[in-house]
């Protein structure tokens, strides 16, 4: 959980000491194990290397080992005209999946540019070439070099703003969104709208997360006490955040909640307290009035229901051991389970259309919805979709197309499938004719939990265990500098 953030242009040492020292008050607040005291010495020690140096990190942590605990970065870099950045945040780390943030192994393979704008920086490799590159909210992307990095923006944007103000920035996209808390898993569960401007994700168990990008609201924190959220989507028309779930501890009650998404903030628009079977999945049909929904009644249910009533229009039962989130074919006409035998099913008529010859619990239409990808036994494999026969099978590991992938998107063009890795935290971008793997890029610290892709292909989000949603130019990050 980020408690405390500050960043300085030029500062003193003695503005550095009070930054620290407010960063590891904040970050303490509220714990009673592994604190992180407050040590003059050492912050002055860290100013001095800061007047010393052109750049450079420092991790401060409390106790000596283990979660919860809490933790300080310092990092400080200089940009293209001479100014140093110094950059203080305190948090506290409370769950194994974000203790990637206290390993100095892997905090240490990260360069201070990196350490002090998380938001814009990332590492990217495309055809064996390795670089460290920045995205501008303007759409700009390349090395800091090229752009002329002044910290939040590329230089073209920082001299429009001294010039405009904020106003000069209006139009640009924010970087990554961060979610309320670092709850267990992070955010996960994540939607874009088709326009891509506005996204939702899960967080933890009891919330969801909303923010409008172009309206630049402030994010939207919405409850489900005494429930388990458990998916969330967003209509075709941009206009409406659909979140299902399930009781706690009566798993028994189930919650399917439509919020309308163009008031501020959204209102909640459905038959609030109507009873219904305990929600898995929610996929948004092509038709707004419509949805795809998963329950549990005893067995588990395919139902087309209406929107925002929930009426159930037909219903189709499968497979028990289904799981896993539907995937929904480009053109809305057919929709795969998950599970032990996943199942092609048409839409109109919920008739089922091809099986796959192996279970998987990660699936996704090609974008002509002629194949589907799935990630199984440490294989990426694409099947055909009308049949369920194989076409390609690769062979996966760590360090190319992730062994561990709990996602899937694919690219609306047609020429990439991206995945995101759980075991460490890096995005893979792979050829979807051949499976072979085209790019890396690492910027999570965490797994990757849900990616999803705006209509158009320019903007691919991903939801991940340290908290936030990266917002990612992707087509600029994959034609490279």
């Amino acid at each position: 959980m980020l408690k405390h953030e500050t960043k300085l242009i030029d500062p003193d040492a003695p503005q550095i000491v009070s930054a620290l020292t407010t960063a590891a008050v904040d970050a303490n607040r509220r714990c009673r194990a592994r604190l992180l005291g407050d040590d003059p010495a050492k912050w002055r020690k860290f100013a001095r290397a800061v007047a010393a140096k052109p750049e450079g990190w420092e991790m401060f942590r409390g106790g000596r080992g283990g979660v919860p605990a809490t933790q300080v970065l310092a990092s400080w870099w200089t940009d293209a005209i001479g100014r140093k950045h110094v950059v203080v945040r305190g948090r506290r780390v409370e769950y194994d999946e974000a203790k990637r943030l206290l390993l100095k192994e892997e905090l240490a393979a990260r360069p201070p540019l990196w350490h002090s704008y998380p938001e814009y920086v990332c590492r990217r490799t495309v055809a064996g070439v390795e670089q460290l590159v920045c995205a501008c909210g303007c759409g700009a992307v390349g090395t800091h070099d090229s752009l002329g990095w002044m910290g939040e923006t590329c230089g073209p944007c920082f001299d429009r703003k001294e010039e405009l103000g904020a106003a000069g920035l209006r139009s640009n996209l924010p970087g990554v969104l961060y979610g309320e808390r670092e709850p267990l898993g992070g955010l996960g569960a994540l939607a874009c709208s088709p326009d891509g401007d506005r996204v939702a994700a899960r967080e933890g168990d009891e919330l969801v997360c909303y923010w409008d990008m172009r309206a630049r609201t402030p994010r939207t924190v919405i409850e489900f006490s005494g429930g388990r959220v458990t998916d969330v989507a967003l209509t075709s028309d941009n206009q409406r955040l659909l979140v299902t779930g399930m009781g706690y501890p009566d798993t028994r009650i189930g919650l399917l909640a439509v919020f309308d998404v163009t008031t501020d903030p959204p209102q909640r628009i459905d038959a609030e307290g109507t009873t219904v079977a305990p929600g898995l999945r929610i996929v948004a049909l092509r038709d707004p009035e419509l949805a795809l929904f998963h329950r549990w009644a005893g067995r588990s249910v395919a139902e087309i229901v209406r929107i925002p009533s929930g009426e159930v229009v037909r219903s189709l039962d499968l497979d028990p051991d289904s799981y896993g989130r539907f995937a929904l074919s480009p053109d809305g006409k057919r929709f795969i389970t998950c599970g032990t035998v996943p199942v092609v099913i048409e839409v109109d008529s919920l008739c089922p259309a091809a099986r796959l010859p192996i279970g998987t619990n990660v699936v996704a239409f090609s974008h002509d919805g002629k194949r589907v990808f799935a990630q199984n036994n440490g294989r990426l494999a694409a099947y055909d979709s009308a049949t369920g026969t194989q076409i390609i099978s690769v062979k996966t590991d760590r360090d190319r197309v992730p062994d561990y992938t709990r996602t899937l998107a694919v690219d609306p063009a047609g020429e990439f499938v991206f995945a995101g890795s759980n075991y460490n935290g890096r995005l893979f971008v792979a050829r979807a004719d051949t499976l072979k793997l085209h790019a890396t890029f690492d910027w999570h610290l965490g797994p990757i939990n849900a990616l999803a892709i705006s209509a158009d292909g320019s903007r691919l989000f991903s939801a991940g265990g340290d908290g936030c949603v990266k917002v990612w130019p992707i087509r600029a990050l994959l034609r490279g500098t």
